[in-house]
């Protein structure tokens, strides 16, 4: 179901901090009481729904890959990131996500805390997304990806000393 965009944002004051867990495909499993208040959907919505319910249509497949690709190695990922809300506004984010591991001691899913990005960082973010997406759309799906992720890289070493999305979002923390 594709749900709309109001055009408003909602702004996360420096003292919120949402946090969700999710097991190994993604699929919320626990969620505090800022996200529901944030983005507008009960504790009842959400969990048991895919995170990805939370995606904006702005931030490029690329950046999830890359995210997926990071935390599925059992490495931890900082990254901005613009979410859509029950009711069409959006909110953007600094995202930390980090594996999270049972009393077995075995990944069995994803810890992430939210908080309110830097927001002189915003338009950088925006234009280098806009940017990625027009990547994007020059390929077919199934090779978006992986050209989003080259171009990601290339991108990061000629404007900055990184490769990697992370190094470079906590380089300007």
């Amino acid at each position: 179901m594709d749900r709309f965009l109001s055009g408003n944002e909602y702004v996360l004051r420096p003292t919120q901090t949402i946090q969700s867990r999710t097991d190994l495909r993604g699929v919320i499993t626990f969620v505090n009481r800022t996200l529901t208040e944030v983005s507008g959907y009960s504790r009842e919505e959400l969990v048991g729904a895919p995170h990805s319910l939370l995606r904006h249509p702005q931030i490029p497949r690329t950046i999830y890959y890359v995210m997926w690709e990071t935390i599925k190695a059992e490495r931890e990922f900082y990254g901005y990131v613009n979410n859509r809300a029950k009711n069409g506004d959006n909110y953007w984010v600094i995202a930390y996500i980090a594996p999270h591991y049972g009393s077995d001691k075995m990944l069995d899913g994803f810890s992430s805390v939210r908080r309110a990005p830097l927001r002189e960082r915003i338009p950088e973010w925006t234009d280098i997304y806009d940017q990625l997406n027009q990547v994007e759309a020059k390929y077919p799906r199934k090779d978006q990806c992986v050209a989003g992720k080259d171009w990601l890289g290339n991108y990061l070493h000629k404007r900055t000393p990184y490769t990697d999305l992370t190094q470079y979002v906590l380089s300007g923390l």
